[in-house]
């Protein structure tokens, strides 16, 4: 009986480890047409940045996108649902660029540039976490039938994903 509990206690703890980890988080607002998406699924995986830079992407979904090899681009293409695909640089984490995909959109998915911000973004190891906001809703295309109103302030938690 002792030598069993012994042994449960090696492995439990020899697990604990891997258990420690922090879990993959999505949690915030985001709102387009003034209309609240639920964003439930968050990854991030390696891409090309411009100029040759390292950079990372980084998917906010309302539907599970943890089986798909290419969730950037289907996510951009509205297999997941409505989400925020946010595209950065490493190792120092600014944001170059935003896609944001939603079905009240009148045409989907909107580039944003320089809109969306980081802020405290770190990549740290095998990690990324942060906090990407517009600072209020914002306007594009104010007048036109295609006008978007969009509002962004997702805090996040990930692991990078091998490509």
């Amino acid at each position: 009986m002792i030598r069993r509990s012994f042994v449960f206690s090696v492995v439990s703890v020899s697990l604990m480890p891997s258990l420690a980890r922090a879990a993959d988080s999505v949690t915030g607002r985001f709102a387009a047409q003034r209309k609240e998406a639920k964003l439930s699924f968050v990854s991030a995986h390696p891409r090309a940045g411009d100029s040759g830079k390292e950079a990372i992407v980084i998917v906010a979904s309302e539907k599970d996108h943890s089986a798909s090899k290419t969730a950037a681009k289907d996510a951009t293409f509205g297999q997941f649902g409505s989400a925020v695909i946010i595209s950065l640089y490493k190792p120092d984490g600014m944001v170059f660029e935003v896609l944001l995909v939603h079905a009240d959109f009148p045409q989907s998915p909107v580039t944003v540039v320089g809109t969306i911000k980081g802020v405290d973004v770190k990549l740290t190891g095998d990690r990324v976490e942060g906090r990407f906001a517009s600072n209020g809703a914002k306007t594009m295309f104010e007048g036109k039938p295609y006008e978007t109103v969009f509002d962004v302030d997702l805090q996040l938690s990930t692991q990078i994903r091998a490509a």
